[in-house]
């Protein structure tokens, strides 16, 4: 197939278009700012494409089988409300309106697990849409995912949306910070917390499957690994890993949750992303579990990657790029 994949520069972008490559495929990565690949992405020709400008995505989409909508705002407290929907809403309408009228077959729109992780865990693609109020990415995706739903059934034009856990894997630097503190012995308290992963590699694959898939169109779908993980267990893993004895100093988390918090509105005051902010510590704070009866049945995917081998695999890339 001839594959659009927008946010193409990001991490999961980056490898999406490594996969589905190295599968076959024409990748075209669609760039904010048109630049070279780099690596073993380097053969592929990007194109400059916008999601908030529907012209140049129109452009971008001329005779392409499928677009994967992966470009969002993400992580940058620093930026308004306003901001996250220009990007994960209306960007979204974009894509969906460019792809229909470019002749694009499908649209695969990448939202997330944090839209409806509400009432009793393991939660499902059935639980209600609940994202905190203060939290600008999750509730910008939930109405971006809502968007992509109501498209597909208004204009009878085949999305599907996927759903994918936190997600990990070498080249990913947002857990950078984590492994660093396990490394030098400190870390935020991380209690009962539970969290439910998703390795690069399995996700990856899970786009390639939702490319033909027709049971799941205007259903979103959880990606999610086999098993829970315990963040006492993940920071065992992690020292293991690292050759180090698991952190002694333990910090706890609902002061270090306020002192983020006051950092977080400091920086917003003088319009500067936050060295750590509120969210980043949902990671120590937020449990959370998934059913993935979905996945396996309809989308016939099953993740491969345990946690044990997938931070293994994270932390030899974080070694050998002088991270860590």
């Amino acid at each position: 197939m001839k594959i659009a994949v927008t946010g193409a520069a990001g991490f999961v972008g980056q490898n999406v278009c490594r996969y589905l490559d190295q599968q076959g495929h024409t990748v075209i990565p669609l760039l904010r700012v048109a630049a070279p690949m780099a690596g073993e992405l380097s053969h592929l020709t990007p194109v400059q494409a916008d999601v908030t400008s529907k012209d140049s995505l129109l452009k971008a989409l001329q005779g392409v089988d499928v677009c994967i909508n992966l470009a969002a705002l993400f992580n940058h407290p620093d930026k308004s409300m306003e901001d996250y929907f220009a990007v994960n809403v209306t960007g979204v309408r974009n894509v969906l309106e460019a792809a229909k009228e470019a002749g694009v077959k499908r649209v695969v729109h990448c939202s997330t697990v944090g839209v409806a992780a509400g009432g009793r865990m393991p939660f499902s693609e059935q639980s209600p849409y609940c994202p905190p109020e203060w939290d600008k990415y999750e509730t910008s995706k939930t109405e971006g995912e809502k968007m992509a739903v109501a498209f597909c059934e208004e204009h009878n034009y085949p999305v599907i949306v996927i759903r994918p856990a936190q997600v990990y894997g070498p080249g990913d630097v947002s857990k950078l910070k984590f492994y660093k503190m396990v490394k030098k012995g400190v870390i935020v308290s991380p209690g009962k917390t539970l969290k439910h992963l998703i390795y690069i590699d399995d996700l990856s694959r899970a786009f390639e499957a939702a490319l033909t898939n027709e049971t799941l169109i205007g259903k979103p779908v959880i990606i999610a690994s086999k098993t829970v993980t315990p963040l006492k267990e993940l920071v065992q893993i992690v020292a293991g890993e690292l050759r180090v004895s698991p952190p002694k100093v333990v910090i706890p988390a609902v002061p270090m949750t306020l002192f983020a918090t006051a950092v977080e509105i400091a920086f917003n005051l003088i319009n500067k992303k936050p060295p750590i902010f509120r969210r980043s510590m949902d990671f120590f704070t937020k449990s959370v579990s998934f059913k993935t009866e979905r996945m396996e049945r309809d989308l016939k995917i099953e993740p491969e990657i345990s946690a044990q081998e997938g931070v293994r695999r994270t932390a030899e890339w974080y070694k050998k790029e002088g991270l860590i």
